[in-house]
């Protein structure tokens, strides 16, 4: 597998990282800001390996918590074949409000990597605007 970073983008979050935090790891209410999601759900503690089962454009598919460091990051693993992305998303304390960065690494066989970049860019796209959507669903949530 051949690896790039598809994009980094960051929003500053009118809220306190706690607040981010608990708005980020609340599964059911991705559909408010992930782009094409309309379902998705956990079960279980939020620990590597977690399961997210969501439905998205069309399909239901499966997503894995690959890592976490509570409060601070989380690295959500999904893909299937011959491509493979990681989406880390790390929370820092900007003077009381959150710094959310976004990382979007991805990962695609050697019968692909001819295309890595055309990948990453149609991914970038894709997801671009995850965290402007989810600044405005967190600073507008009760």
């Amino acid at each position: 597998m051949s690896t790039i970073t598809a994009f980094t983008t960051t929003e500053l979050v009118y809220l306190p990282p706690s607040r981010v935090w608990a708005l980020l790891t609340d599964w059911t209410a991705a559909p408010e800001w992930m782009p094409g999601v309309s379902e998705m759900h956990a079960e279980g503690p939020l620990e590597p390996g977690l399961a997210l089962d969501f439905h998205a454009q069309g399909h239901d598919r499966t997503a894995t918590v690959s890592a976490v460091d509570p409060g601070r990051s989380i690295t959500i693993s999904s893909g299937q074949g011959d491509v493979h992305a990681d989406y880390r998303y790390e929370l820092a304390d900007d003077a009381g409000d959150t710094r959310l960065t976004l990382t979007v690494d991805v990962a695609v066989s050697e019968e692909l990597a001819g295309m890595a970049g055309q990948i990453g860019q149609e991914l970038a796209a894709a997801e671009a605007g995850q965290l402007e959507n989810f600044k405005r669903y967190a600073e507008k949530a009760p």
